[in-house]
């Protein structure tokens, strides 16, 4: 077997050029992460005719089990396949724009959601861009549950029919121009149907478990204790949010996320739950569970994937964290002064929401629940 470094001067850019691409095959590069969704995908994509080529990014400087091991992972599954695979350095740009921006929305006192970012600029970023101008690629594909659906020549982002398994909120950030160019093989199948389909196929990651962790985080830290190594203790109060009582001290708001109640480490005499978190005062604020309700949010950064961008009010689906369900509302556009202007939007539910925690991604439904509409980080 090869060693990463290998892998990654094999499959450098210039030799690439010097490989010849069928022309009778529509050549797909499909996004590796030695996991069984993204495999089964690859195997899949050549039953059916693509001329499939494996792509997985170096992630991590070292000690990763997530990057290391599923990097060796994708290559073998290639090897199986009998397909080229190419292992992309990106350990620099995942550094800055996603372990980076961990950081510091945690200092910010915001939750942030490292995968859905990673979407959005490695894979639909960095590796699309790769795929294209080095790979002479004409689609990407990944292992997403979610499906790209055409209605009337205009390509709409959707649900995967497995719902219980629907990526589509995280990958809000694609653009409808990276969506014409975007594969989601899996959509349409069940979670459960894929551990069988790669069995059938001898995959030799048939049987490898789900990532459930993030990958930078070593295994077995918990999120606070990996941020114990990267950010200062940064003192303060914990302070009850309808008493204003002193209740305690903590080391840190990076420590606390909305909604939390575990590890408050507060004696009192009913349940308290983290409300708000204040970087700049070194506050947290906790209190009774109804405290955590909020009908209203604004998000930034908007990313719009209908033909025709909302500037008027309109009622939609929306939902505010991976594991949440939809729930109706109306969403009102802010107005743009330039075209260098982020779009924004305002965000008012039927009924009260709760813990609405900054830093987490607004996900905006068709009123069917069938088509994502847009998304945005929650301010």
């Amino acid at each position: 077997m090869d060693s990463v470094c290998e892998i990654v001067e094999k499959n450098s850019p210039q030799a690439v050029r010097n490989r010849v691409s069928d022309p009778t095959k529509t050549r797909v590069a499909v996004l590796m992460s030695g996991g069984v969704d993204s495999s089964t995908c690859a195997a899949l994509l050549l039953e059916q005719g693509y001329e499939v080529i494996g792509v997985t990014g170096w992630l991590i400087k070292s000690g990763s089990r997530c990057c290391d091991t599923g990097m060796i992972d994708a290559a073998r599954v290639c090897e199986d396949l009998n397909i080229e695979h190419h292992a992309v350095d990106l350990r620099e740009l995942f550094k800055s724009q996603i372990i980076d921006q961990f950081h510091q929305s945690y200092e910010r006192a915001k939750t942030p959601l490292p995968c859905s970012l990673c979407n959005t600029l490695i894979k639909w970023g960095a590796l699309l861009n790769y795929a294209k101008k080095h790979l002479n690629a004409k689609y990407i594909a990944t292992g997403h549950y979610a499906r790209v659906l055409e209605v009337d020549g205009i390509k709409h982002l959707a649900r995967a029919k497995d719902n219980t398994k629907d990526q589509s909120y995280v990958l809000w950030g694609i653009t409808r121009e990276q969506l014409e160019s975007t594969m989601l093989p899996l959509g349409d199948l069940l979670k459960t149907e894929i551990r069988g389909m790669a069995q059938e196929r001898n995959l030799v990651v048939a049987n490898r478990p789900d990532s459930q962790d993030l990958c930078f985080i070593p295994q077995g830290s918990t999120v606070q204790d990996y941020l114990s190594n990267h950010l200062d203790a940064k003192p303060g109060a914990i302070i009850h949010v309808v008493t204003g009582e002193v209740l305690g001290q903590h080391e840190g708001t990076h420590n606390y996320t909305i909604g939390q109640r575990r590890g408050i480490k507060i004696a009192y005499s009913e349940p308290l739950y983290v409300i708000s978190l204040d970087p700049d005062t070194r506050t947290v604020y906790v209190g009774p569970k109804e405290s955590l309700l909020s009908s209203e949010l604004t998000a930034s950064f908007v990313n719009w994937l209908v033909p025709n961008i909302p500037s008027e009010p309109f009622e939609a689906l929306c939902k505010v964290r991976y594991n949440s369900r939809t729930k109706k509302a109306m969403v009102y556009p802010f107005a743009r002064e330039s075209e260098n202007d982020l779009y924004k939007v305002r965000v008012v539910f039927d009924e009260p929401e709760p813990a609405i925690t900054p830093g987490q991604v607004l996900g905006i439904y068709d009123m069917s629940d069938t088509y994502i509409l847009g998304g945005g980080w929650i301010d």
